[in-house]
């Protein structure tokens, strides 16, 4: 399949004949790998999340109807499982919280994300995926709540998140966590010293973990920090 002709549809505006040209291909495996493919494109190259949306849509669409057609149920589950990879990749794009320049983050997109992270964290426990990928997409769904200020639901789902990742024994994952959860406290006027008090904690303690991955979490959540509760305004239910 030519992804380059593809992306380049999709670019004059022609976002429908490229999805019509994916889903008739012979090749059902190829077309699923397709629509992954165009939707990091558009997102990475194009900077067009409405399109990168409208491209996972349709993928998991495609993906699902598939899952119903086959007789065995491990090729049901690959099905599946492609469909779970989609909605994650595209959820986690609609979060601002990665404050990407390139790219201009709606309401319509967190809400059209939130959609995606949920649909995600039921396939990864239909498929019974293990607690790291739950934790996971409960941080997601988490995360997107709190760019939309939903602070309660946000908390819930970081400590959810909080939950599998104990199960999973990531323990660094635990406190990147613990670091979402009081990014919720900073963001309430209530609770905004305390909160911040608790995040600052936090970073010190992913910082010295002496891990790449403490240290990627902490300048993640820093960055979040920034992005978020500098200008909550813009993500307001």
């Amino acid at each position: 399949m030519d992804l380059p002709s593809l992306l380049a549809l999709i670019q004059a505006g022609k976002l429908d004949e490229a999805i019509a040209v994916v889903k008739a291909s012979p090749n059902a495996s190829e077309a699923s790998t397709a629509f992954l493919e165009l939707s990091k494109q558009t997102y990475r190259d194009l900077h067009d999340v409405s399109s990168m949306i409208a491209l996972a849509d349709a993928g998991i669409e495609f993906a699902l109807e598939k899952a119903t057609a086959v007789s065995s149920d491990a090729d049901a589950g690959q099905w599946k499982k492609s469909a779970e990879v989609l909605a994650f990749n595209s959820a986690a794009n609609c979060w601002p919280g990665w404050d990407d320049p390139r790219v201009e983050i709606k309401s319509e997109h967190l809400y059209a994300g939130l959609k995606l992270a949920e649909l995600c964290r039921n396939l990864t426990v239909e498929l019974n995926l293990g607690p790291k990928p739950r934790g996971t997409a409960h941080w997601l769904i988490g995360a997107l709540k709190l760019a939309l200020s939903g602070y309660a639901e946000a908390l819930a789902e970081f400590q959810l998140a909080k939950q599998e990742f104990r199960a999973s024994g990531d323990s660094e994952k635990m406190l990147m966590t613990e670091g979402y959860a009081a990014l919720v406290q900073k963001a309430q006027p209530q609770s905004r010293e305390a909160g911040g008090h608790e995040l600052d904690r936090i970073l010190r303690r992913l910082e010295s973990q002496n891990s790449k991955e403490g240290k990627i979490f902490a300048n993640q959540i820093r960055t979040a920090d920034r992005v978020l509760l500098s200008q909550p305004e813009n993500y307001k239910e």
